[in-house]
């Protein structure tokens, strides 16, 4: 009987071992440029323990980032964090940064921004270096959909920029 309860006991955490970690660490950003309202919208997938991690080493350590009890400051912090590694330069304009929000969804946190007042694009350069200071393994994709051919950029631990001509 005790054998089977610590068999069991084994195989349930195995089996659920792959939830609470992942070998790889990667984000998916995706940028569709909007002529009809002059923006460009960006919507990063991102993996909550990633980021999470990244915020409580940089002092929140009790941070639970789908807390329902500070909402607003929780939104705050990863928008701070993404502003500090993630910069656009439209037309060799620096580009301003807007948060529109973000959704958890198990263990993706799905953030939301917009760059406001982009009446023409010709070239855009970008610094990716979100959650390098962490991973060493750290991948960023970035997704373009601002021409008739999207394009992609990857990003990592020393590539952390890029830039498109249209």
């Amino acid at each position: 009987m005790i054998y089977n309860i610590k068999l069991f006991i084994i195989v349930y955490i195995v089996s659920h071992l792959p939830i609470y970690c992942h070998s790889f660490h990667a984000s998916i950003s995706s940028f569709d440029c909007k002529k009809n309202t002059s923006t460009i919208e960006i919507t990063m997938k991102l993996f909550t323990d990633d980021i999470e991690y990244a915020l409580r080493s940089l002092g929140n350590s009790n941070l639970v980032l789908d807390s329902k009890t500070n909402l607003y400051n929780i939104d705050s912090l990863v928008f701070s964090y993404i502003k500090m590694n993630l910069f656009l330069s439209v037309n060799n304009n620096s580009a301003e940064l807007l948060w529109i929000g973000k959704e958890i969804d198990n263990d993706i946190i799905w953030c939301y921004l917009e760059v406001p007042n982009i009446d023409e694009l010709f070239e855009l350069k970008i610094k990716n270096s979100l959650l390098f200071s962490f991973f060493d393994d750290q991948l960023n994709i970035c997704h373009f959909y601002c021409s008739d051919k999207p394009e992609t950029l990857m990003f990592h631990n020393g590539q952390d920029s890029g830039e498109l001509k249209f």
